[in-house]
Formats: structure tokens, sequence, C-alpha cells
């Protein structure tokens, strides 16, 4: 499938659909930068094979997931939602050239960043407010993911509504390296939330980091259980704390 983006707005590679707000990038790029953990062009190449950070435990579910895009028997038009400086989205669109990528967030210097490094014909990198989104990209998905987005959305229930309406029959929704909280430990990671952007000088940022029942995909399915393996832990052996959820539009 060859998507017309032609008119829609572009800077710096950059397809803009909604109208910037840097409210939130802000906040989040002012956190990044106190963790430092602001990456060079070179480490973003390497994702998710960096040796710091959470990055080793990001690499078998991606892993699993591109082994899951590619045994698709059909070109897929894939959105990232959330895509950060585009590192995700690069390596589901080298699975196969028939498949059109998407990546889509509202942080214009790392969607910059993204689209200077990661240059490919089947993927693109696009600033919008998903609840924003107009008809000036008349697409539907085969695919949606939010990888290690879903808890800077205040709404979740809001947001897979708006989703499932983006998606083709029989489209996918999946929740990668996402929190989601038992409901009685809900309040105790507010509060650890709260503290930690308080003490780290950006206390602006805890109005953009939401945690999440785990009731709310009681309706997915689980194709990856998180296990606290102890064995794991004493081998030193390294996966996602995070369990990996799909939904299917039927």
């Amino acid at each position: 499938m060859n998507l017309d983006f032609s008119r829609i707005t572009q800077q710096e590679g950059v397809y803009y659909l909604t109208p910037e707000d840097a409210g939130f990038s802000k906040h989040y790029l002012a956190v990044r930068e106190k963790e430092n953990r602001i990456l060079t062009d070179a480490d973003i190449r390497k994702l998710p094979f960096l040796n710091r950070d959470e990055w080793p435990y990001r690499v078998k579910s991606t892993e699993r997931f591109i082994k899951y895009i590619a045994i698709k028997k059909r070109p897929q038009t894939i959105l990232t939602i959330g895509c950060g400086n585009g590192w995700f989205s690069n390596k589901i669109a080298e699975v196969s050239s028939e498949n059109n990528v998407i990546g889509l967030d509202v942080n214009r210097e790392e969607l910059e960043q993204a689209a200077r490094v990661f240059r490919k014909e089947n993927l693109y990198f696009m600033y919008a407010d998903i609840f924003k989104v107009s008809k000036k990209c008349e697409t539907l998905f085969d695919i949606i993911t939010l990888n290690g987005a879903i808890q800077y959305f205040e709404d979740f229930e809001e947001l897979i509504t708006l989703l499932q309406s983006f998606l083709t029959e029989n489209g996918e929704i999946h929740i990668i390296d996402s929190p989601f909280y038992k409901t009685n430990e809900i309040a105790a990671a507010k509060q650890r939330t709260k503290a930690y952007y308080k003490d780290l000088g950006v206390p602006e940022m805890t109005a953009h980091y939401h945690h999440h029942d785990e009731k709310l995909v009681a309706n997915f399915e689980v194709l990856y259980q998180c296990k606290r393996n102890i064995i794991h832990k004493i081998l030193g052996k390294k996966d996602s704390p995070f369990s990996w959820y799909r939904y299917i539009k039927s």
C-alpha cells in the first residue's frame, strides 16, 4: 500500500497532523535530561541493544514482536503510537519493505531525530495528538502498537475506543512494555511517582504519568505473561517485567 501524505505539512522529515503543543514534551524531555537518558544518534541506532538503563530488559520483548510481525502473510500498515526517537518503528519497518510503518508522537525533538536517523521508503514519522487527528490521513491500520507509552494517556478506555475506529477488519492493538497495576497498588504507585518527579525537579510531569488498573486489559489476550522467576533472577536472565497484551477487532 502506498500512503499519500502530499497534503500534510512536513518539516525536518516529520509530518504534522495537528498543531504543536510543547506542554508534555517540555516536561518529558526535562525528565530525560535529569535522568541522563537523552540518547545520541549513535545510541538510538543500537536500540534496543544498548547496555544501560532499561534497555537490556526490552530486547526480548522486541524480538518477540518482530517475530510476530514476520510471520504475517500479507503487507501490513502499522501505526506505532508514542514512537519517540523511532527505534521500534524502524525495527518493524526492517521486517519487510512491503509493510508501511507510521511512528506517531507529540515530541518534536525526538521525532526529528527519528526522521534524521532512520530513513526508509516504508517508514514515516508524524507529529499528532491522537485525539485531534482529522481526516487529513485517511488510513486504516492492520496493527497499532503502544510500546512503553500507555502510562502517558490519562483515559485508557477512551484511547482504546478511538484506536478501534482506526483499525481494519481483524485489525490488532498491541500493548508492550507498559505498566498496569493491581487496584490496591495504585494509590502507593501514584505517591511514588509524585515523590520521584518532585525529587527530580520536574513535579509537573506527575500530571502526565497515569497508573492504569490491570482490570482494564482483562478482555485482552495475553501473548506474553510476565513471570518474576527467582531462577531467572539468580541466573541474571533479563526480560520485560511487563506482559504483552493483544486486542483483535471483530
